[in-house]
Protein backbone atom coordinates (compact mmCIF):
# COMPACT_ATOMS: atom_id res chain seq x y z
CA UNK A 1 0.00 0.00 0.00
CA UNK A 2 1.37 3.47 -0.97
CA UNK A 3 0.43 6.67 0.52
CA UNK A 4 1.71 10.30 0.30
CA UNK A 5 4.52 12.31 1.86
CA UNK A 6 2.70 15.09 4.09
CA UNK A 7 6.02 17.49 2.83
CA UNK A 8 6.79 16.44 -0.70
CA UNK A 9 3.68 14.24 -1.92
CA UNK A 10 6.03 11.62 -2.84
CA UNK A 11 4.57 8.36 -2.55
CA UNK A 12 6.09 5.47 -0.22
CA UNK A 13 5.05 2.52 1.55
CA UNK A 14 2.70 2.47 4.60
CA UNK A 15 5.31 1.09 6.82
CA UNK A 16 8.46 3.50 5.76
CA UNK A 17 9.86 5.25 8.79
CA UNK A 18 11.06 7.90 6.60
CA UNK A 19 10.14 9.98 3.04
CA UNK A 20 13.10 8.28 0.74
CA UNK A 21 12.78 11.91 -1.18
CA UNK A 22 13.01 14.36 1.68
CA UNK A 23 14.25 12.87 4.01
CA UNK A 24 11.39 13.93 6.90
CA UNK A 25 10.60 11.71 9.78
CA UNK A 26 6.70 10.43 9.65
CA UNK A 27 6.45 9.96 13.34
CA UNK A 28 7.58 13.42 13.99
CA UNK A 29 5.85 15.61 11.36
CA UNK A 30 3.29 18.37 12.19
CA UNK A 31 1.25 20.56 9.98
CA UNK A 32 -1.81 22.41 10.55
CA UNK A 33 -4.13 20.85 12.85
CA UNK A 34 -3.22 21.19 17.29
CA UNK A 35 -0.34 23.01 18.35
CA UNK A 36 2.79 20.57 18.80
CA UNK A 37 3.30 18.86 21.49
CA UNK A 38 6.40 20.59 23.86
CA UNK A 39 8.10 17.67 25.54
CA UNK A 40 9.32 18.39 29.11
CA UNK A 41 11.02 16.03 31.70
CA UNK A 42 7.74 14.58 33.63
CA UNK A 43 4.64 15.45 31.20
CA UNK A 44 3.51 16.35 27.74
CA UNK A 45 1.88 20.10 27.77
CA UNK A 46 0.95 21.91 24.57
CA UNK A 47 3.34 24.74 23.44
CA UNK A 48 2.17 28.38 23.73
CA UNK A 49 3.75 30.00 20.63
CA UNK A 50 4.29 33.28 22.66
CA UNK A 51 5.62 31.79 25.14
CA UNK A 52 6.44 27.92 25.20
CA UNK A 53 7.32 27.45 28.53
CA UNK A 54 4.52 25.14 30.24
CA UNK A 55 2.15 26.74 31.94
CA UNK A 56 2.16 29.90 29.28
CA UNK A 57 -1.04 29.75 28.09
CA UNK A 58 -2.42 29.27 31.57
CA UNK A 59 -2.57 25.55 32.12
CA UNK A 60 -0.45 23.62 34.07
CA UNK A 61 1.38 26.74 35.81
CA UNK A 62 2.94 24.03 38.59
CA UNK A 63 4.68 21.89 35.58
CA UNK A 64 8.39 21.38 36.12
CA UNK A 65 9.98 23.98 33.64
CA UNK A 66 12.95 21.17 32.49
CA UNK A 67 12.27 21.98 28.78
CA UNK A 68 13.45 19.46 26.01
CA UNK A 69 15.03 20.90 22.66
CA UNK A 70 12.02 21.36 20.36
CA UNK A 71 11.99 19.06 17.35
CA UNK A 72 9.24 19.43 15.35
CA UNK A 73 10.95 22.27 13.16
CA UNK A 74 11.03 20.38 10.02
CA UNK A 75 14.43 21.06 9.13
CA UNK A 76 15.57 20.29 12.23
CA UNK A 77 13.83 16.83 12.26
CA UNK A 78 16.18 15.47 9.53
CA UNK A 79 19.17 16.37 12.03
CA UNK A 80 17.63 14.97 15.13
CA UNK A 81 18.09 12.01 16.40
CA UNK A 82 14.65 9.66 16.40
CA UNK A 83 14.25 7.98 19.21
CA UNK A 84 12.92 4.03 18.73
CA UNK A 85 12.61 4.91 14.65
CA UNK A 86 16.43 4.46 13.74
CA UNK A 87 19.36 7.05 13.40
CA UNK A 88 18.30 10.33 10.68
CA UNK A 89 21.72 11.06 9.51
CA UNK A 90 22.60 14.21 7.56
CA UNK A 91 24.63 15.14 4.50
CA UNK A 92 28.34 15.14 4.99
CA UNK A 93 31.13 18.26 4.86
CA UNK A 94 34.30 18.43 5.25
CA UNK A 95 35.63 20.84 8.11
CA UNK A 96 38.72 21.33 9.77
CA UNK A 97 38.26 18.41 12.29
CA UNK A 98 37.32 16.05 8.74
CA UNK A 99 40.73 17.64 7.44
CA UNK A 100 43.00 17.34 10.29
CA UNK A 101 41.81 13.59 10.60
CA UNK A 102 42.62 12.72 6.71
CA UNK A 103 45.62 14.68 6.82
CA UNK A 104 47.33 12.60 9.76
CA UNK A 105 46.12 9.56 7.99
CA UNK A 106 47.63 11.00 4.53
CA UNK A 107 51.22 11.90 6.26
CA UNK A 108 51.69 8.67 8.34
CA UNK A 109 50.62 6.31 4.98
CA UNK A 110 53.25 7.97 3.07
CA UNK A 111 56.16 7.79 5.83
CA UNK A 112 55.25 4.06 6.60
CA UNK A 113 55.18 3.20 3.12
CA UNK A 114 58.60 5.38 2.42
CA UNK A 115 60.13 3.14 5.09
CA UNK A 116 60.70 -0.54 3.79
CA UNK A 117 60.71 -2.44 6.97
CA UNK A 118 57.21 -0.78 8.17
CA UNK A 119 55.97 -0.89 4.64
CA UNK A 120 56.90 -4.84 4.59
CA UNK A 121 55.13 -5.39 8.12
CA UNK A 122 52.01 -3.17 6.60
CA UNK A 123 51.86 -5.25 3.60
CA UNK A 124 50.74 -8.28 5.63
CA UNK A 125 47.31 -6.39 5.96
CA UNK A 126 47.12 -5.70 2.32
CA UNK A 127 47.72 -9.28 1.78
CA UNK A 128 45.40 -10.81 4.23
CA UNK A 129 42.58 -8.85 2.47
CA UNK A 130 43.76 -9.64 -0.86
CA UNK A 131 43.61 -13.65 -0.71
CA UNK A 132 39.78 -12.87 1.96
CA UNK A 133 38.98 -11.03 -1.48
CA UNK A 134 40.01 -14.64 -4.16
CA UNK A 135 38.41 -16.78 -1.45
CA UNK A 136 34.85 -14.46 -0.66
CA UNK A 137 34.46 -14.54 -4.62
CA UNK A 138 35.65 -18.23 -4.58
CA UNK A 139 32.96 -19.11 -2.58
CA UNK A 140 30.17 -17.13 -3.77
CA UNK A 141 31.08 -18.84 -7.07
CA UNK A 142 30.64 -22.48 -5.66
CA UNK A 143 33.89 -22.61 -5.71
CA UNK A 144 35.29 -23.61 -1.86
CA UNK A 145 38.65 -21.54 -1.01
CA UNK A 146 40.80 -20.91 1.77
CA UNK A 147 43.00 -17.65 1.96
CA UNK A 148 46.44 -18.06 3.82
CA UNK A 149 50.25 -16.49 3.34
CA UNK A 150 52.67 -17.89 1.33
CA UNK A 151 55.73 -18.54 3.24
CA UNK A 152 58.00 -20.16 0.27
CA UNK A 153 57.61 -17.30 -2.12
CA UNK A 154 55.91 -14.49 -0.20
CA UNK A 155 52.60 -12.56 0.06
CA UNK A 156 50.05 -15.33 -0.20
CA UNK A 157 48.06 -18.01 -1.44
CA UNK A 158 44.13 -18.93 -2.04
CA UNK A 159 43.77 -22.79 -2.06
CA UNK A 160 40.87 -22.90 -4.21
CA UNK A 161 38.86 -26.45 -4.75
CA UNK A 162 37.08 -27.66 -7.62
CA UNK A 163 33.38 -26.24 -8.92
CA UNK A 164 30.80 -27.58 -6.60
CA UNK A 165 26.97 -27.57 -8.36
CA UNK A 166 25.72 -28.64 -5.33
CA UNK A 167 27.21 -25.46 -3.52
CA UNK A 168 26.56 -23.41 -7.37
CA UNK A 169 22.39 -24.55 -6.50
CA UNK A 170 22.21 -23.35 -2.77
CA UNK A 171 23.88 -19.94 -4.03
CA UNK A 172 21.09 -20.02 -6.71
CA UNK A 173 18.26 -21.18 -4.40
CA UNK A 174 19.11 -18.21 -2.03
CA UNK A 175 19.04 -15.80 -4.91
CA UNK A 176 15.64 -17.12 -5.71
CA UNK A 177 14.62 -16.51 -2.11
CA UNK A 178 15.87 -12.87 -2.13
CA UNK A 179 13.35 -12.62 -5.32
CA UNK A 180 10.42 -13.72 -3.61
CA UNK A 181 11.07 -11.94 -0.02
CA UNK A 182 11.11 -8.90 -2.13
CA UNK A 183 8.74 -9.34 -4.40
CA UNK A 184 6.68 -6.03 -4.18
CA UNK A 185 9.53 -3.69 -3.86
CA UNK A 186 10.34 -3.33 -7.92
CA UNK A 187 13.82 -1.66 -7.19
CA UNK A 188 15.02 -4.14 -4.75
CA UNK A 189 13.92 -6.48 -7.15
CA UNK A 190 15.42 -4.93 -10.13
CA UNK A 191 19.00 -4.60 -7.93
CA UNK A 192 18.77 -8.48 -7.10
CA UNK A 193 17.69 -9.47 -10.54
CA UNK A 194 20.66 -7.35 -12.05
CA UNK A 195 22.61 -9.26 -9.21
CA UNK A 196 21.89 -12.71 -10.17
CA UNK A 197 22.08 -12.15 -14.04
CA UNK A 198 25.50 -11.08 -13.58
CA UNK A 199 26.30 -14.43 -10.84
CA UNK A 200 24.29 -16.46 -13.64
CA UNK A 201 26.68 -14.81 -16.34
CA UNK A 202 29.87 -15.77 -14.29
CA UNK A 203 29.21 -18.90 -12.47
CA UNK A 204 28.09 -21.16 -16.04
CA UNK A 205 31.66 -20.84 -17.33
CA UNK A 206 35.06 -22.19 -15.76
CA UNK A 207 37.24 -19.01 -17.88
CA UNK A 208 34.72 -16.19 -16.41
CA UNK A 209 34.78 -17.72 -13.13
CA UNK A 210 38.69 -17.59 -12.86
CA UNK A 211 38.72 -14.01 -14.38
CA UNK A 212 36.04 -13.14 -11.43
CA UNK A 213 38.49 -14.70 -8.48
CA UNK A 214 41.91 -13.62 -10.32
CA UNK A 215 40.30 -10.24 -10.33
CA UNK A 216 38.68 -10.24 -6.58
CA UNK A 217 42.00 -9.68 -4.51
CA UNK A 218 43.21 -6.81 -6.02
CA UNK A 219 39.76 -4.99 -6.09
CA UNK A 220 39.33 -6.05 -2.61
CA UNK A 221 42.14 -3.74 -1.53
CA UNK A 222 40.74 -1.00 -3.08
CA UNK A 223 37.16 -1.56 -1.66
CA UNK A 224 38.79 -1.74 1.72
CA UNK A 225 40.32 1.65 0.90
CA UNK A 226 36.99 2.86 0.50
CA UNK A 227 35.45 1.82 3.24
CA UNK A 228 38.19 2.82 5.81
CA UNK A 229 37.87 5.90 3.87
CA UNK A 230 34.49 6.13 4.54
CA UNK A 231 34.52 5.48 7.62
CA UNK A 232 37.56 7.42 8.81
CA UNK A 233 35.76 10.88 7.19
CA UNK A 234 32.06 10.42 8.16
CA UNK A 235 33.06 8.57 11.90
CA UNK A 236 31.01 5.32 12.01
CA UNK A 237 31.38 2.47 13.38
CA UNK A 238 34.32 3.34 15.86
CA UNK A 239 34.42 3.11 19.47
CA UNK A 240 37.19 4.88 20.51
CA UNK A 241 37.06 7.46 17.49
CA UNK A 242 39.88 9.97 18.88
CA UNK A 243 42.34 7.37 18.01
CA UNK A 244 41.00 4.89 15.65
CA UNK A 245 39.46 7.29 12.93
CA UNK A 246 43.43 8.54 12.12
CA UNK A 247 44.22 4.87 11.91
CA UNK A 248 41.31 4.10 9.57
CA UNK A 249 42.76 6.89 7.21
CA UNK A 250 46.37 5.87 7.56
CA UNK A 251 45.23 2.14 6.51
CA UNK A 252 42.73 3.81 3.66
CA UNK A 253 45.53 5.18 2.26
CA UNK A 254 48.27 3.16 2.37
CA UNK A 255 46.30 0.48 0.54
CA UNK A 256 45.29 3.07 -2.07
CA UNK A 257 48.96 4.31 -2.29
CA UNK A 258 50.76 0.46 -2.90
CA UNK A 259 48.25 -1.11 -4.76
CA UNK A 260 48.23 2.39 -7.02
CA UNK A 261 51.98 2.14 -7.19
CA UNK A 262 52.02 -1.47 -8.00
CA UNK A 263 49.80 -1.28 -10.90
CA UNK A 264 52.05 2.09 -12.30
CA UNK A 265 55.29 0.22 -11.82
CA UNK A 266 54.06 -2.74 -13.51
CA UNK A 267 53.13 -0.65 -16.30
CA UNK A 268 56.69 1.67 -16.52
CA UNK A 269 59.34 -0.98 -14.96
CA UNK A 270 60.34 -3.48 -17.47
CA UNK A 271 62.18 -5.59 -14.60
CA UNK A 272 59.03 -5.57 -12.10
CA UNK A 273 57.11 -6.69 -15.28
CA UNK A 274 59.32 -9.64 -15.83
CA UNK A 275 59.78 -10.53 -12.43
CA UNK A 276 56.09 -10.57 -11.77
CA UNK A 277 55.91 -12.73 -15.33
CA UNK A 278 57.78 -15.64 -13.14
CA UNK A 279 55.20 -16.24 -10.63
CA UNK A 280 55.06 -18.32 -8.11
CA UNK A 281 58.10 -20.56 -8.50
CA UNK A 282 58.12 -20.14 -12.22
CA UNK A 283 54.92 -22.80 -12.28
CA UNK A 284 51.52 -20.75 -11.13
CA UNK A 285 50.64 -17.21 -13.50
CA UNK A 286 50.04 -14.19 -10.40
CA UNK A 287 46.37 -12.48 -10.86
CA UNK A 288 46.59 -10.14 -13.57
CA UNK A 289 48.51 -12.50 -15.72
CA UNK A 290 45.58 -14.96 -15.89
CA UNK A 291 43.16 -11.61 -16.46
CA UNK A 292 45.23 -11.00 -19.22
CA UNK A 293 45.59 -14.61 -20.78
CA UNK A 294 42.05 -15.47 -20.15
CA UNK A 295 40.39 -12.04 -22.22
CA UNK A 296 42.97 -13.28 -24.41
CA UNK A 297 41.95 -16.78 -25.15
CA UNK A 298 37.92 -16.39 -24.74
CA UNK A 299 37.13 -12.79 -25.81
CA UNK A 300 40.12 -12.29 -28.50
CA UNK A 301 41.24 -9.24 -26.38
CA UNK A 302 45.16 -8.86 -25.81
CA UNK A 303 45.76 -6.09 -23.18
CA UNK A 304 48.88 -7.77 -22.15
CA UNK A 305 49.41 -7.48 -18.14
CA UNK A 306 50.17 -3.73 -18.63
CA UNK A 307 46.69 -3.41 -20.39
CA UNK A 308 45.22 -5.03 -17.24
CA UNK A 309 47.54 -3.08 -14.60
CA UNK A 310 45.97 0.12 -16.34
CA UNK A 311 42.38 -0.72 -16.12
CA UNK A 312 43.58 -1.41 -11.89
CA UNK A 313 44.97 1.97 -12.14
CA UNK A 314 41.35 3.27 -13.69
CA UNK A 315 39.14 1.07 -10.93
CA UNK A 316 41.38 2.40 -7.90
CA UNK A 317 39.89 5.52 -7.86
CA UNK A 318 36.48 3.76 -8.13
CA UNK A 319 35.97 3.03 -4.55
CA UNK A 320 37.23 5.98 -2.86
CA UNK A 321 35.42 8.40 -5.52
CA UNK A 322 31.99 6.28 -3.99
CA UNK A 323 32.67 7.15 -0.73
CA UNK A 324 33.12 10.70 -1.08
CA UNK A 325 29.47 10.28 -2.92
CA UNK A 326 28.50 8.36 -0.43
CA UNK A 327 29.28 10.74 2.49
CA UNK A 328 28.52 13.89 0.57
CA UNK A 329 24.80 12.49 0.07
CA UNK A 330 24.53 10.58 3.39
CA UNK A 331 21.23 11.70 3.62
CA UNK A 332 19.82 10.44 -0.04
CA UNK A 333 21.83 7.71 0.15
CA UNK A 334 20.83 6.43 3.40
CA UNK A 335 16.91 6.69 2.75
CA UNK A 336 17.75 4.99 -0.86
CA UNK A 337 19.45 2.03 0.97
CA UNK A 338 16.25 2.02 3.15
CA UNK A 339 13.96 1.39 0.90
CA UNK A 340 15.54 -1.01 -1.08
CA UNK A 341 15.90 -2.98 2.34
CA UNK A 342 12.14 -2.76 2.55
CA UNK A 343 9.89 -5.48 2.06
CA UNK A 344 7.50 -3.76 0.16
CA UNK A 345 7.96 -0.62 -1.93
Amino acid sequence: MLIPCPKCGFEHSATAVECPRCGIVFGRWHEGGEPPIHRTADRDVPRNPINPAPGGDGSRAGARHQVLPDIYDPEAVIAAPSEGLGEVVTDGRVGRGEVTIMGLGLVAAVVVYAIPFTRMVFLLLVTLFHELGHAVVGWLLACPSIPAFDFVYGGGFTHQGQFQPVLAVLIAAAIGYAVWLFRHNRRSLVVISVVGLVWLILVTKEWRREIAIASAGHAFEFILAGVMFYQALANVGWRIPELERPLGAFVAFFVQINAFLFAIRLRNDAGFLDWYREGKGGALMNDLEVVALDLQIHLGITPGIRGVAGMLVVFSFVPISAALVWYFYRRRSHAILDSLLQAES
